[in-house]
């Protein structure tokens, strides 16, 4: 039942989520800000004056094929103070759209900065619209401001933000342009080099290594290191979770989707690698086909790349509490998988070969409205395709993917929360090893039952030692049942004992309910004999109160006819 949980998560998420990636070294980028204080109004301030034009020429490689565009669309300025960043964007645009009703697919800009760890997202459009998905909800509480407006060549977007986790005098930050038109974002925009951006909303936190797309800042003046680098230790094996560990597992399987409207998405198989184990997996396109499953109107006129890709999936570890609303995160861990080089075979064309690599995947699920997002990394194929063999994405798209009869590659699940299987089976060893010594020690409480059960057996012992020997007998048994109860050996060896004081409590009531009967028994006769004690007293009492009363009535006649009699002789 999980793994199907799993299954319908994926492929949930795969409706709306699924984007691909070819890493650039991103986080190599450095850029300086100069020293300066601006007024948060969308005019650009004198202070900005100084500060580096950086130029947006390089499309996203999600939403713009990784096009470098002849002429920028756009400016940014960054500068700062003792307290704050002032970002200052200027964009060129003759077709300002908000007709979407996802603000991501309007005309807008995003900025992105960590403070404590934890990712803050801004996005904001012409008109000061602004909006936040999960992290970074309480950018105001914070003190960070923006505001857009209109301009004369399209639009203009100031944020402030403050100076938080700086290392070296430096944070890491990253800025976004969504071009749109007629409802649909056409591209993302960066600056030269960070065309990985297109991912940067999926970096929750430093910690999320496979999302480092971002790139570094290097402040004007001086400030000190408020970055904490802590290094998160590996889960602590115990006797309640190495279980549950063993039994987690990976899913991997083949996907195709356009990007633009989040449609026609289709899989190829579904393989489960469980924890410890390697999976040779083989997709076969035979009966399968890519052919028209992306067009010009899906890809934006072949300028949006579509979504051909591996992805490892939690599958289903990860829960959100039933609770849930949108934007709310739930259950986080690190996987830490293998994957070999990734083999691709299309008739008519060379095989390609994707390099593989071991990843730790910092994943935190979250609720999207229906979909769950943040549950899985891609490996992206449709890149690596184009460059290897020369494709543009038209060609590709059109001719090598309905060529492809088979994909294939390997993969390993190495550890969950940094946790392996040897580590595993080292603490089953372990485990073991504290089994075997306590069940020595459970030796003092096998000799106490044994002791209490010679005396409740001896005839000659009274009832009042017999209970005494079954209460230092319980007593045992609940001590080695207490100590033994994380243990295997010692558990059956507790148990075995908790069976025996339960037949000696049978022996011993039964002891104790004879002596009773015959308490009673005695009893009974006494009463017996004092009733009939009683009995011969009351009729004597009662003879002698008859004969009494025979004696008076006696003396009362005499009395009366001696009297009658004196009268007679006196007349």
């Amino acid at each position: 039942m999980k793994k199907l949980i799993g299954i319908i998560c994926v492929v949930a998420a795969l409706c709306l989520t699924m984007t691909v990636f070819s890493f650039a070294a991103t986080a190599d980028i450095v850029n300086t800000s100069v020293e300066g204080t601006a007024v948060v109004d969308g005019v650009k301030d004198e202070a900005y004056d100084n500060a580096e034009a950086l130029e947006f020429v390089q499309k996203g490689v999600n939403y713009g094929a990784n096009v470098v565009l002849d002429e920028p669309i756009g400016y940014a300025y960054i500068i700062n103070d003792s307290e704050w960043v002032y970002v200052y964007i200027e964009v060129i645009d003759d077709t300002i759209d908000k007709s979407n009703v996802n603000t991501y697919e309007q005309d807008s800009t995003e900025v992105f900065w960590m403070d404590d760890n934890v990712k803050y997202q801004l996005r904001c459009n012409f008109d000061s619209e602004t909006s936040v998905s999960g992290n970074g909800k309480d950018w105001a509480e914070k003190g960070a401001e923006v505001v857009g407006v209109t301009t004369d060549t399209g639009y203009a977007v100031e944020y402030k933000f403050p100076i938080t986790d700086v290392l070296n005098n430096q944070i890491e930050m990253c800025i976004q342009i969504n071009v749109c038109s007629n409802g649909t974002r056409n591209y993302t925009c960066y600056i030269l080099g960070n065309q990985d951006g297109d991912n940067a909303v999926r970096r929750l936190s430093r910690d999320e290594t496979d999302w480092d797309v971002w790139w570094t800042l290097t402040l004007a003046g001086e400030f000190e290191d408020t970055r904490e680098e802590t290094e998160v230790p590996a889960l602590e094996i115990t006797v309640d979770n190495y279980q549950e560990i063993q039994e987690m597992s990976l899913a991997a399987q083949v996907y195709g989707q356009e990007s633009v409207s989040w449609s026609n998405w289709t899989t190829v198989g579904y393989n489960t690698i469980d924890f410890g184990e390697t999976v040779d997996i083989s997709w076969d396109f035979d009966q399968y086909t890519l052919s028209g499953l992306f067009t010009a109107d899906n890809t934006n006129n072949w300028t949006v790349t579509p979504a051909f890709a591996i992805q490892i999936s939690d599958n289903g570890t990860l829960q959100l509490p039933d609770d849930a609303e949108v934007g709310d995160t739930g259950d986080s861990a690190r996987f830490t998988y293998t994957y070999s080089d990734v083999t691709i075979t299309a008739t008519g064309y060379d095989d390609v070969v994707i390099s593989g690599e071991t990843v730790t995947s910092n994943w935190t699920i979250k609720e999207e409205g229906g979909w769950q997002s943040g549950i899985s990394r891609t490996i992206d194929l449709i890149n690596p395709i184009m460059e290897t063999l020369g494709l543009d994405l038209q060609t590709t798209v059109e001719e090598y993917l309905p060529a492809i009869t088979n994909v294939s590659l390997s993969v390993s699940y190495d550890a969950y929360e940094l946790v392996t299987l040897a580590d595993i089976e080292e603490f089953l060893v372990q485990l073991d090893a504290e089994d075997e010594e306590l069940l020595a020690s459970l030796q003092e409480y096998i000799d106490r039952v044994d002791a209490a059960e010679e005396i409740i057996n001896d005839e000659n012992s009274t009832l009042e030692e017999k209970e005494d020997a079954l209460d230092d007998a319980t007593k045992a048994a609940n001590r080695a049942t207490k100590l033994s109860e994380d243990y295997e050996k010692s558990s059956a060896a507790a148990a075995e004992l908790k069976e025996r004081v339960e037949e000696l409590t049978a022996t011993v009531e039964a002891l104790s309910g004879d002596t009773t009967e015959e308490e009673a028994l005695e009893t009974e006769e006494e009463v017996a004999e004092d009733t009939d004690s009683s009995s011969s007293s009351s009729d004597s009492g009662s003879t002698g109160l008859v004969v009494g009363i025979v004696i008076l009535v006696v003396v009362i006649v005499v009395v009366v006819v001696v009297v009658v009699l004196g009268k007679k002789k006196k007349a």
